[in-house]
């Protein structure tokens, strides 16, 4: 049974940041079912979500890019059962747990930034790795590189527009400078985007 309230979501948050503070419950089980995306459909939605953050939170600690596939193919399969407002919950108690356990471990956003449909989640998870960048680096322009060559390998996807759109609120002078050097890159669509959202480069 698959429950989209917002209640439901925040008791998912709290279970989260209780295993990642004080590992209070056990879902270590996930993890090997991770690995079996056959057996994805028999989990409920809370044990799902579990899952990915999990997931998620592992690749960026480990960096492991044999992880890639599994992790991308389990994200696009959390975005067929979630709302946007769920993945935006997910990416904040993402984010929060590794501002707090660790902040090297940013690349768990990438698949929020890479897999995800939806612009305003790209925007905000675009936001979150540049902030947390900061912590990790001690530099915004770390994590918006990391961005920027993203845009440059695909100046065309609409999905460039919405992490260009998220390096823009963050509203930092030397980001900025990098973006504006996108503009005789990027394709229609994406300005197209971008100007509907008040942004011209």
């Amino acid at each position: 049974m698959f429950f989209g309230d917002e209640i439901h979501f925040l008791s998912l948050q709290d279970i989260i940041t209780e295993h990642m503070a004080e590992n209070k419950k056990d879902y270590s089980y996930l993890d090997k079912l991770a690995i079996q995306p056959e057996k994805w459909n028999e989990l409920d939605k809370n044990e799902f979500q579990v899952m990915t953050f999990r997931t998620c939170f592992l690749y960026g600690e480990s960096q492991n890019k044999k992880m890639i596939p599994v992790l991308f193919q389990m994200y696009d399969h959390l975005q067929s059962n979630t709302s946007s407002i769920e993945r935006i919950k997910m990416l904040t108690a993402l984010s929060a747990s590794i501002r707090k356990n660790k902040p090297k471990a940013i690349m768990a956003l990438f698949p929020f930034i890479q897999v995800e449909e939806e612009g305003n989640v790209i925007r905000t998870a675009s936001q979150f790795f540049v902030n947390l960048s900061v912590i990790s680096n001690k530099e915004y322009s770390s994590g918006a590189k990391i961005l920027i060559e993203l845009v440059k390998d695909a100046p065309l996807d609409r999905n460039s527009a919405y992490i260009l759109l998220g390096l823009l609120d963050i509203n930092n002078d030397k980001i900025d400078k990098l973006i504006s050097l996108l503009k005789s890159v990027i394709g229609n669509e994406v300005k197209s985007i971008l100007h509907n959202n008040g942004v011209s480069l």
